[in-house]
């Protein structure tokens, strides 16, 4: 794939700000940046072996972000018992080839919340350095939950006292942890828990987010129970994920507070959908069920009172596979968030909530070139987002990892 410099030329640009497409404009990128915008036919130094692409008729949008993945699993039926029955090495060539398919289905920066032994850590590591292909990856090594917590011997250590919560979140920091995730509640897919207790108390979740504050971290909150939810807001989070069970109190809270909402619709559906004839074992199907439509009217209320939404799918659940993510945005669309906002969501607002703005998720003069050509307009077809056929090109970080455009002058035939 071509990794040098590469010209957009007429193509319609998406204007975070007036949520609409500016045609008639060239994207100039180069050094992984996007150097120059500028209407077409406005003369531009571009360097020889520029890539030109000729894209009247397509959209260019920035990539996705997706706020909340787990790499590391592939979303089997039975993802729990099929990651703890492999070798840490199968676990880390799976959790690559994830990675791949992620950044090439357009999703070019991804948080990740969660994966045993650290191993979302070292993914990170060896996308950065060139070793593998792959979205840009915030991970925050283990989650902390309280014992016998959501996620307890799987992607989460186990603290309790606030003393004990502020460890194990600086073992994070020192593993290399970019973000944090605490468990305010129950969840699914951890036997014997129900998602709707809550977890630690107000004091261990203030301990967590104070340290994770202090160095300059993202927190992002697993929290399906009201109690949770509300504990979680009090204690300073970023971001609620999931919030199930939101009632009018949670809701008013996040909406004065700036708290974001990661909705991960996509994960109970398809727990749910999929059911015990795909494979999903049968006390995840049952709380899937639970689940699913409060956690539908929770976001139509969270929508309806301004709360601030960022796109993420809890990828690596059961049928929530890699490079699917964007079938989230349309899960969203679905329940009353417009085209443009869902696609605001997956860019400029996740970037505004990773505390990435001055990196990625708008297309703007020095930003990083992440960035996806589509053959379709997805503000009036969000789910050309999710069709790999639409997607024509993706950038990510100035390098095309997909191109499905023809060349302007193929050779003639002899």
């Amino acid at each position: 794939m071509h990794h040098g410099p590469v010209r957009f030329r007429n193509v319609a640009v998406f204007d975070d700000e007036t949520r609409t497409f500016r045609g008639g404009l060239d994207v100039f990128c180069t050094g992984g940046r996007i150097d120059r915008i500028a209407l077409t036919g406005t003369p531009l130094d571009v360097p020889a072996g520029t890539r030109e692409i000729e894209a009247a008729g397509a959209f260019l949008i920035p990539g996705l972000i997706d706020c909340h993945v787990h790499l590391t699993s592939a979303g089997d039926p039975d993802e729990l018992g099929a990651i703890r029955a492999e070798p840490l090495p199968t676990r880390a060539w799976k959790a690559a080839r994830n990675a791949a398919a992620t950044v090439r289905a357009g999703v070019t920066t991804v948080r990740d919340l969660g994966a045993a032994d650290y191993l979302n850590i070292h993914l990170a590591r060896a996308v950065e350095a060139g070793l593998l292909e792959g979205p840009r990856i915030l991970a925050a090594g283990y989650g902390v939950t309280m014992t016998g917590g959501h996620g307890h011997g799987f992607i989460a250590v186990e603290a309790d006292g606030p003393d004990e919560v502020r460890k194990r979140v600086r073992e994070q920091l020192r593993a290399g942890a970019s973000t944090v995730k605490l468990f305010a509640s129950g969840g699914v897919m951890t036997p014997g828990v129900d998602p709707r207790s809550p977890s630690f108390t107000l004091d261990e979740l203030r301990a967590g987010v104070d340290e994770a504050h202090k160095a300059f971290r993202v927190v992002g909150a697993h929290a399906q129970a009201t109690e949770g939810i509300k504990n979680a807001i009090l204690a300073g989070v970023d971001s609620i994920e999931h919030g199930v069970w939101l009632d009018e109190e949670a809701i008013d809270m996040m909406a004065s507070r700036g708290t974001y909402l990661v909705a991960t619709l996509t994960a109970p559906w398809q727990i749910a959908h999929m059911g015990t004839e795909a494979g999903v074992p049968p006390y995840m199907v049952e709380k899937g069920w639970q689940v699913l439509e409060s956690h539908e009217a929770s976001f139509r209320a969270a929508i309806r009172a301004g709360v601030r939404i960022a796109m993420g799918t809890d990828q690596g659940t059961p049928f929530n596979r890699p490079g699917d993510n964007a079938q989230e945005l349309a899960r969203m669309v679905r329940l009353g968030l417009s085209p443009a906002a869902a696609l605001l969501a997956s860019t400029a607002w996740a970037a505004d909530l990773l505390r990435l703005t001055d990196r990625t998720g708008r297309i703007r003069e020095g930003l990083d070139a992440d960035l996806i050509l589509l053959g379709r307009d997805p503000l009036a077809d969000i789910t050309a987002l999710a069709d790999p056929a639409a997607i024509r090109v993706v950038l990510a970080r100035g390098k095309m990892v997909v191109e499905r455009i023809p060349e302007a002058h193929p050779p003639e035939a002899t």
